[in-house]
């Protein structure tokens, strides 16, 4: 029988560590999270890039457990924003640097700067991928996928990851939040199947 091997997802976000076991059900894996391995402080997060962030999570983890960390970082860019409106790496941080929205407060905050913009907005986000299999090697990776904004909000709300229920699937017409989770994953395309991919080549490293 084979033993599942263990990595830890560096995060407290319950809705990011389903969607990470869902895209991974294909390894033999235990996904930890932050709170299974007792680690109750988080990286900075300072980095002038998602890739900087992600590789400062995994190493701030790792070195607190030793297990095989796994970190992803997000950047953000509406198309319709003005430059001082861009989200970039403060997705949640509406408030200032320090300072992270609630599920809430993000999908008010989203909702009226779309409506400000006209209501509708083609976006971007930048994924960034970090993986630290032992103490002598960390890998990393960066993917871009497109998405589409809307100001009006679906009545389906993914705690954790409110503005799926601003983000409709251009191809399907249907919000990510009314997805189910293969259907997201499918729909998500690049920056999904890039996260299962970038695993899969550096699976035999574990």
């Amino acid at each position: 029988m084979q033993v599942n091997k263990r990595i830890l997802y560096a995060t407290t976000n319950p809705s990011k560590v389903a969607r990470m076991r869902d895209l991974l059900a294909a390894f033999p894996v235990e996904i930890l999270n932050l709170v299974d391995v007792g680690i109750n402080t988080q990286a900075s997060e300072n980095g002038e890039t998602p890739a900087e962030n992600a590789r400062q999570k995994v190493e701030f983890s790792f070195s607190k457990c030793g297990i095989p960390t796994l970190a992803v970082d997000y950047g953000l860019y509406i198309e319709a924003f003005p430059k001082e409106k861009q989200p970039g790496l403060l997705v949640r941080r509406i408030f200032g640097q320090d300072c992270a929205a609630s599920d809430d407060e993000l999908l008010n905050y989203y909702q009226h700067e779309l409506i400000n913009v006209g209501g509708k907005s083609k976006g971007t986000w930048v994924t960034a991928i970090a993986f630290r299999t032992d103490i002598s090697h960390i890998y990393g990776e960066t993917i871009s996928s497109e998405t589409f904004f809307t100001s009006k909000v679906s009545p389906v709300i993914n705690t954790g990851e409110p503005l799926n229920s601003l983000q409709i699937d251009p191809i399907t017409g249907v919000y990510f939040s009314e997805m189910s989770p293969d259907e997201r994953i499918k729909a998500q395309g690049a920056r999904t199947s890039g996260i299962v991919q970038f695993i899969g080549r550096h699976w035999n490293k574990l």
